[in-house]
C-alpha cells in the first residue's frame, strides 16, 4: 500500500512513507553487538581444536617419557598415569570429531584431565624432584583457560591450577615452609600470567565490540545503517522474531535543500528526522538510515494499520522538519 507525497507549507521538505508487510523473520534488539549470543562457529571450532592439539602434544610427551624404563615407578601412580593417557588421546579423538559444540565446561573438565596427568608425571616419576619440572606443562593450560573460555569457568580451572601445583610440590618438598615455598611461586607465576591474559582479552573485546558497534551505525544520525539491516537478516543480531510491517521513508525536493541551503543544512535535516524517528517511533520499532534521506522503519505493527500508523509518523515529521 502506498501513501502519497505530501508537502506542507511551512516545512523545508516534505517525506513519503510506504509501509509494506515483512514475510521475512528479522531480529529486532537494541545491541548492535550480539553480545548475548554465543561464540560465532569458526570461534568455537578454533578454540576446540587448539585444545585438541594441547591434548595431543601431551599424550605424545607422556608416551615417550613412559617408553623410558627409567622414568616411571611401577605402581598405582604409574598404573593411573597411563589410563590419563589413554583418556587424553580419546579426548583429543572426540574434540576433533564431535567437540565443536561442546560448552566450556566440558572443555574444562579436560584442562583438569591434562592437569591431572601431568600432576600424575610427577607422582609416578622414579626421582619426583626432577619430575617436579613437569609443573611448567601446567602454564599452556592456564593460558588457553584465559583465552578461550568463560571467564567464572576459567576461575574454577585456575584454582583448580593452584591445586595441582600444592600437590605436586607436597610430593618433593622437605617440610612444610618448603612446601608452601615452592607452591606459592609458580602459583603467583601462573595466576599472574592469566590476570595479564584477561586483561588483554578484555581490551580486545572491548576495541572489537566498539569497531563492530561503529560499522553498524550512521555517524551523522546515529541509527542503525544499512550493513546492520543486513546483519539482522541475517540473524546475527539477537533472538530472532517477527516484524509485520516496514516503513520506507525519504524526504521530498532534499536535493535542492542541499543546492540552496549548503550541505550543512541538509545534514541538520537528516539529523532532526533521525531523531525524530528515533524518538517518534514505538518503542519495539527500529529506525535504519539506508543512506542519503532514505531511511528504514522496522515495526511490529499489524499491515492492516501500517497505512494509519505511517501517516501518523508523516505528520509528525512535518512539524520535526519546521523546528
Amino acid at each position: 500500500m502506498d501513501g502519497g507525497t505530501t508537502q506542507d507549507d511551512g516545512a523545508t521538505a516534505a517525506t513519503r512513507w510506504r509501509p509494506r508487510p515483512v514475510p521475512a523473520a528479522l531480529a529486532p534488539a537494541e545491541s548492535l553487538t550480539g553480545a548475548g549470543a554465543r561464540s560465532p562457529a569458526p570461534e568455537r571450532a578454533a578454540r576446540t581444536r587448539v585444545l585438541a592439539w594441547l591434548v595431543i602434544a601431551a599424550v605424545v610427551i607422556g608416551v615417550t617419557a613412559a617408553l623410558d624404563p627409567t622414568t616411571l615407578r611401577p605402581g598405582w601412580w604409574s598404573l593411573g598415569y597411563v589410563l590419563g593417557l589413554v583418556v587424553g588421546a580419546a579426548s583429543a579423538v572426540a574434540l576433533l570429531t564431535v567437540g565443536r559444540s561442546w560448552p566450556d565446561t566440558v572443555l574444562a573438565a579436560i584442562v583438569v584431565l591434562l592437569m591431572g596427568v601431568v600432576v600424575l608425571s610427577v607422582l609416578a616419576n622414579q626421582s619426583r624432584s626432577g619430575g617436579m619440572l613437569d609443573v611448567v606443562l601446567l602454564l599452556p593450560l592456564a593460558v588457553y583457560a584465559a583465552v578461550h573460555l568463560a571467564r567464572r569457568v576459567c576461575r574454577v580451572v585456575l584454582a583448580v591450577l593452584v591445586v595441582a601445583v600444592a600437590v605436586v610440590m607436597g610430593a618433593v618438598a622437605d617440610g612444610a615452609l618448603q612446601w608452601a615455598t615452592l607452591t606459592l611461586l609458580p602459583s603467583v607465576a601462573f595466576l599472574g600470567t592469566v590476570e595479564v591474559v584477561l586483561a588483554l582479552r578484555s581490551s580486545v573485546e572491548g576495541a572489537v565490540t566498539a569497531l563492530h558497534r561503529q560499522a553498524l551505525t550512521d555517524p551523522l544520525t546515529g541509527l542503525q545503517n544499512r550493513r546492520a539491516l543486513q546483519e539482522r537478516v541475517d540473524g546475527a543480531l539477537g533472538d530472532v522474531t517477527t516484524f509485520t510491517t516496514v516503513l520506507t521513508v525519504d524526504v521530498d525536493h532534499f536535493k535542492s535543500v542541499n543546492d540552496a541551503l549548503g550541505h550543512d543544512a541538509g545534514d541538520a535535516v537528516l539529523r532532526r528526522l533521525g531523531a525524530g524517528l528515533r524518538e517518534g517511533t514505538r518503542g519495539d520499532d527500529v529506525v535504519i538510515r539506508m543512506g542519503g534521506e532514505e531511511f528504514l522503519v522496522l515495526s511490529s505493527t499489524p499491515a492492516d494499520d501500517a497505512g494509519a500508523y505511517a501517516e501518523t509518523l508523516r505528520v509528525r515529521a512535518a512539524e520535526w522538519l519546521r523546528e
